[in-house]
């Protein structure tokens, strides 16, 4: 019986939780294992359905694998055990599973176990490189040792001596599809700490590299064996515990083994990791997450120098040709590789690190791992060729050959060199910024942006192919990815100035001391300084109304600043993540874009354009509905309804309206292709509330709104277009949209009161995961400056269910009408834009009126929240 190396086990895994609450790291991963391993060495003692197979001539050994043979256990993590016998396995066996495995499980462990004979071992591993990968971990715990090196005898002569290269392509190649599955944790704002690009497999992957490739037995081998010098396999310990000891809280945290670090566990991780305060104006969970993907692009970083390595020894087998070679003196260029010819020139010619990234930029070879080792030594050095001009026209060459297939500017930031060469990017380094938005840390975000430019020229089939014809029209690339590289800098000098401005000074300052030109600096500048300008227009101004895209235009002024500004803006929403981008803000964009470069370019006003384009979808319209009553209402539809709606559009919306019944309300739903995204259009007869009872409504029945249009036709009809998700089963959804129109009806004749309906009804389970809650205050703002008719209501706060419906209840109840209303998110908020005027047609002025305004809207906010 193995009663009593169950309760003992069961003992040490609740210290072990105990430590890990106490801050405990790498050494509980040892105490962890040892706890396991007290286990399987007492059940081989006390077992009778071990020792009856050691007496029936059937002798076997225990053996660990995976992250427990590493002696890795975590608090949660898998125990995988070998119970393995010399050449076959008896029919017994399965009695010593029931014991020893068993009571594993009922404690609620994670066990993966086989049992197999030698032979059969060693064909698994041949056909199967995980079986191959944990056999390079196995460690034996008990049984009968002459099995076990036999064995490992026999694996090595097999697979390590025979054939390593097969082995190292096999990891590569793993490696690389891991990474295309799980993404790049040294970036991600919910990185998987194993499996991810720079998570522990990467480290695994290493020494399982060296194990095969040097025979190393111990991670400390791969220091002697010349992958890692002394220095950075201190660093690569000092990444490894952090991670290590994050992977045991997260496992305590969630009571089960958990390797991705979701949103919602990372403030309780900061807390737990001892981050507490605001520092350089990072929130704790910030620095956490800013050191965390630090430690993570250490080890990437080592993983690809390793693999290149490697590749490089067993004489190229990979099967690439590296034909090319370098123009630079004291640059060699080999097997794909570029590299310092004399290290210690750099010394005598610093310049020479300049020089081997724009060799490594322009043949795309990687640098070697001495060449990266002498420039993290000599980066100090760049004082002496900082302020050369010829400096600025390297860095703007290599600016120009990043794309996703080869980036060296990654590994000048790795490196460090990038924030020595721009001291204000050393700001931004694993700078996260901890909301839903922004998933990438500043630093990889800025990179990325200048890939994406880059990358527009390429045509790719899921891209518009309009900026690739804006790129090549526009004059001087080189200040475009200039901005793109420096336009968030500003984040990494917090301050009372907005992160553009300031980023727009740091800019000047390091570009003037370089010595670019004036104009050519003043363009970025500019660039730097606007670059969120056309998407907070796009997505917080009517875009059809004419003064918004004459404003754009006198701010912007010349159509190149203006082609640039556009580029700059779809790749900085690109690269901010899928939040900041999607076909509304790109459609949107690229509507501002065209009104205003008609305006610069041709200095047209918009009106004549788009008279014209009003006359041609009345005649078009008349087309296919041509009766009087038709060309009458035509007559009366507001010129930016006819310009935003399609012809086709404004048919079914007319055939809506003539549809209407006594109840004076129809409602028409359009599904989406390929989502679940629903298009809601109402039309019915205008009335004061109207447009908060929808949002209401819709509210009640968990329906979440993405966005809202609000067009008042004449003869008092309003048509209101709603993109909706659904939050309930899309099997039934016809009987759903049913109970929604049924709800409009009942709240317009007033026998529904659609502010208690919502206060009792609860929050749907799939509704309340969307909520997210910022630090930041609720916000009302008033501007009478964006248009000329009417007072524009900004609303920024939390999303929430019922967060509409409460600010247009709000608006309503204040004697106010909403003529065009525009949802949209800025960042972890959202951000509700209200065109409203006075019952009598009037902006709202008086300065009493605007602060009761506020007070009222905020008020209704709190209730609705509460």
């Amino acid at each position: 019986m193995v009663q009593s190396a169950v309760v003992e086990l069961k003992k040490a895994r609740e210290k072990l939780k105990n430590l890990v609450q106490k801050g405990r790291g790498h050494d509980l991963l040892m105490e962890s294992t040892v706890a396991v391993d007290n286990y399987f060495t007492q059940c081989f003692g006390e077992s009778t359905s071990g020792q009856s197979l050691a007496m029936g001539g059937h002798p076997f050994s225990i053996v660990a694998l995976g992250g427990y043979g590493r002696r890795e256990h975590c608090l949660h993590s898998d125990v995988d055990i070998l119970f393995l016998f010399d050449q076959q396995v008896p029919d017994e066996a399965g009695a010593l599973i029931q014991e020893v495995i068993y009571p594993l499980w009922d404690l609620k462990m994670e066990v993966g176990y086989a049992t197999r004979s030698i032979p059969e071992t060693l064909e698994m591993a041949d056909k199967d490189l995980h079986v191959l990968t944990s056999i390079l971990d196995a460690r034996f715990l008990c049984g009968m040792s002459p099995i076990y090196s036999d064995f490992l005898q026999q694996f090595r002569t097999r697979f390590v001596e025979g054939n390593p290269k097969r082995i190292v392509t096999q990891l590569n190649d793993m490696c690389r599809s891991r990474h295309k599955t799980f993404g790049d944790a040294s970036y991600l704002m919910e990185p998987n700490i194993k499996n991810g690009k720079g998570g522990l497999r990467d480290y695994h992957s290493m020494y399982w590299l060296s194990r095969v490739l040097v025979a190393a037995r111990e991670p400390r081998d791969m220091e002697y064996a010349g992958f890692f010098s002394h220095k950075e396999f201190l660093r690569l310990e000092e990444a490894l515990a952090f991670i290590w000891k994050v992977r045991n809280h997260l496992h305590l945290l969630s009571g089960r083994k958990l390797d991705q670090i979701h949103f919602e566990h990372q403030v309780e991780l900061a807390e737990a990791m001892r981050f507490r305060g605001f520092c350089h104006g990072q929130k704790p969970v910030e620095r956490f997450m800013g050191e965390l993907h630090g430690h993570m692009e250490f080890i990437k970083h080592h993983l690809s120098l390793m693999l290149t390595q490697c590749t490089r020894s067993t004489k190229g087998f990979l099967g690439r040709s590296f034909l090319r070679r370098s123009r630079k003196p004291g640059i060699i260029a080999d097997g794909g590789v570029v590299n310092f010819a004399a290290p210690e020139e750099v010394i005598k010619n610093p310049a020479l690190i300049m020089a081997l990234f724009e060799e490594s930029a322009r043949l795309q070879y990687a640098l070697g791992a001495d060449a990266l080792r002498t420039i993290g030594e000599f980066s100090h050095l760049v004082k002496a060729f900082r302020d050369d001009a010829s400096v600025m026209k390297v860095m703007e060459r290599i600016l120009s050959t990043a794309t996703e297939q080869f980036n060296v500017l990654e590994k000048m930031l790795v490196s460090g060199f990038l924030g020595r060469l721009i001291p204000s990017f050393e700001g931004i380094v694993n700078r996260i910024q901890y909301n839903r938005y922004h998933i990438y840390p500043v630093d990889r975000h800025s990179l990325y942006t200048v890939q994406t430019i880059n990358e527009f020229s390429n045509r790719k089939p899921d891209r518009c192919s309009l900026y690739g014809r804006v790129l090549g029209e526009v004059q001087g690339k080189g200040r475009l990815l200039w901005a793109a590289l420096l336009h968030d800098i500003g984040k990494g000098a917090p301050g009372e100035e907005d992160h553009e401005i300031s980023g727009a000074r740091l800019a000047r300052e390091l570009l003037l001391s370089w010595g670019m030109g004036k104009k050519k600096t003043e363009d970025i500048v500019f660039l730097i300084e606007h670059h969120l300008y056309l998407v907070n227009v796009a997505r917080r101004r009517d875009i059809d109304d004419e003064e918004t895209a004459v404003s754009c235009a006198r701010t912007i002024r010349d159509p190149n600043r203006l082609k640039m500004l556009y580029l700059l803006t779809v790749a900085d929403s690109i690269s901010t993540g899928p939040k900041a981008w999607n076909s509304w803000t790109e459609n949107l964009l690229r509507d501002l874009f065209f009104k205003v470069l008609d305006i610069i370019e041709k200095g047209e006003l918009a009106t004549a354009k788009s008279e014209r384009c009003i006359e041609k979808k009345k005649l078009a319209v008349l087309k296919i509905l041509n009766t009087e009553k038709v060309e009458q209402y035509l007559g009366t539809m507001p010129p930016r309804y006819l310009l935003y709606a399609s012809v086709e559009e404004i048919v079914e919306h007319l055939r809506l309206f003539f549809m209407m019944g006594k109840e004076g309300v129809t409602l028409s739903i359009k599904k989406k292709e390929g989502s679940t995204n629903r298009r809601a259009e109402i039309c019915g007869i205008d009335r004061p509330g109207l447009f908060s009872k929808l949002a209401g409504v819709f509210t009640l029945n968990d329906l979440d709104i993405l966005y809202a249009q609000v067009y008042t036709w004449g003869h008092s009809t309003a048509l209101d277009i709603f993109s909706v998700k659904p939050f309930f089963d899309l099997t039934r959804e016809e009987e759903r949209w049913q109970r929604v129109e049924k709800n409009l009806k009942e709240s317009l004749e007033g026998t529904l009161d659609i502010h208690w309906a919502l206060m009792d009804k609860g929050v749907n389970p799939a509704i309340r995961k969307k909520i997210t809650i910022s630090d930041k205050p609720d916000r009302v703002e008033l501007d009478n400056l964006g248009s000329s008719f009417f007072t524009i209501i900004e609303v920024y706060s939390d999303d929430f269910p019922g967060l509409l419906f409460a600010v247009t209840d709000a608006i309503f109840h204040l004697d106010l009408n909403i003529h065009y209303a525009k949802i949209t998110t800025h960042v972890d908020q959202v951000v509700d834009i209200f065109y409203v005027r006075t019952v009598d047609g009037q902006k709202v002025t008086e300065p009493q009126t605007i602060a009761r305004i506020k007070e009222t809207i905020l008020e209704a906010i709190l209730r609705m929240r509460s």
